[in-house]
């Protein structure tokens, strides 16, 4: 059998399972790249190479700043801050806090931010009778979100989009590339949970009982008390800035500059070694590492190639860049609502990559576009992570469709208005 045709198979074995969850996903990864190998696809440095890939670093990086700031309290000070400026308004609150938080994700990892900032809403919930935490936790873990898609190190999809994009057409977004069309998706998301979206969330989940949210008293201690080690905090505060100037001015290159911050944390003493032993989300860093691994085995191979021939002939005489745009995109939202927002990633992005190669498309707009798609799934609690995340709050599996299907249609058509924009398709 052709090394083209393994590729395929071994990729459909990947993806079911990664549907099915039989294996975690990381597992998974490893299965395909291990298979890739035996089966003799592609050479085991070249499948393997992602575990060296600068990307896997630079998400790796993110993490380590993000358990820092928990660490040194200075996530905590701004959640203190929060607080005061609502003065017991749960609608101000959500506002300041989605706007902070958005902006926040910009540059530090999701799952770091809402694991930082959960203690925080159940701290101002438990002190507050007018505040509802599921008022509050599915709104901001939007709002980080929406915010996180707007720059390269914001969240996992844009990396392995990177990653992918690097190894299938030898082209690499910027720090910024997603920062046009992924601000005017926070500004529309904005506009939407401050408006229609607080008042039908209400409804949604009506007056049921609050939940214990499952946190320990040290957790809500800790953003109440105000005894921190300021030395620590004034460092963290320092590399925070400096690590947002030299990406703003591209002093140093984006994953140098997220490198240097991590390690200026560990040197400080802003966190340690076995702390992000502990705290670091492996499993995300193992799975984009082997993404990246079946990513450069299905381009070595030529599996890519045959997947565009079949949909173009699925396609039949629809040529227009814009219905192709559209379609790619809302069947990487749809499918993103069931699976992780990278393996959707993995699915589309060849595909696209190889309509773009035949009908001659800009690859970069499709790459943003079906990125963008990926990171804004937010209707149902296996859509990412950080949805994931906010079961804590009681939600029902229901709550996520009502919540999120209209700011995933608002989404979606933000993505096909902004996306051409700010990047010709052609």
């Amino acid at each position: 059998m052709s090394p083209d045709i393994l590729g395929l198979l071994i990729l459909g074995i990947c993806v079911v399972l990664f549907l099915t969850e039989w294996l975690p996903l990381a597992a998974t990864g490893c299965l395909g790249c291990l298979l890739m190998v035996l089966l003799g696809v592609d050479s085991f440095q070249s499948v393997f190479s992602g575990f060296s890939n600068s990307i896997v670093l630079l998400m790796a990086s993110t993490m380590i700043v993000g358990i820092a700031m928990f660490q040194t309290g200075a996530a905590q000070i701004i959640g203190r801050a929060v607080i005061r400026w609502s003065k017991g308004n749960e609608r101000l609150f959500l506002a300041v806090s989605c706007v902070l938080t958005g902006l926040a994700s910009m540059f530090l990892a999701n799952t770091a931010l809402l694991s930082a900032y959960i203690p925080i809403i159940d701290s101002v919930c438990t002190s507050s009778k007018t505040m509802k935490r599921r008022n509050l936790t599915l709104p901001i873990s939007c709002a980080i979100m929406f915010g996180g898609s707007s720059t390269l190190i914001g969240c996992t999809p844009q990396l392995t989009a990177n990653g992918l994009m690097s190894k299938m057409v030898g082209q690499e977004m910027s720090m910024w590339t997603l920062t046009g069309p992924g601000l005017c998706l926070f500004a529309l998301f904005l506009i939407f949970a401050l408006t229609w979206g607080y008042r039908h969330s209400q409804k949604v989940w009506g007056q049921r009982p609050e939940e214990d949210m499952g946190l320990g008293e040290a957790e809500r201690q800790a953003v109440t008390d105000g005894n921190v080690d300021k030395r620590k905090l004034i460092i963290m505060f320092v590399i925070i800035v400096l690590m947002i100037l030299s990406y703003a001015f591209s002093l140093l290159p984006t994953v140098e500059t997220a490198m240097c911050a991590a390690m200026l944390c560990v040197l400080f003493g802003c966190c340690r070694v076995s702390d992000i032993v502990k705290k670091l989300h492996w499993e995300s860093v193992v799975f984009l590492a082997t993404c990246l691994g079946l990513a450069e085995a299905l381009t070595s191979a030529g599996s890519g190639e045959l997947i565009g021939q079949a949909v173009s002939t699925a396609l039949g005489s629809v040529t227009s860049p814009l219905v192709i745009f559209g379609v790619l995109t809302l069947l990487t939202l749809f499918i993103s609502q069931f699976i992780t927002n990278s393996t959707a990633l993995i699915i589309v992005l060849p595909i696209a990559f190889s309509l773009c190669e035949q009908y001659g498309f800009q690859c970069m707009p499709f790459c943003v576009g079906i990125t963008l798609a990926a990171s804004i799934a937010c209707c149902t609690p296996l859509a990412a992570a950080q949805i994931t995340m906010t079961q804590v709050a009681g939600y029902e599996f229901s709550d996520y469709l009502k919540y999120g299907w209209l700011l995933s249609l608002i989404g979606y058509l933000g993505i096909l208005m902004f996306v051409p924009l700010f990047f010709p398709l052609v």
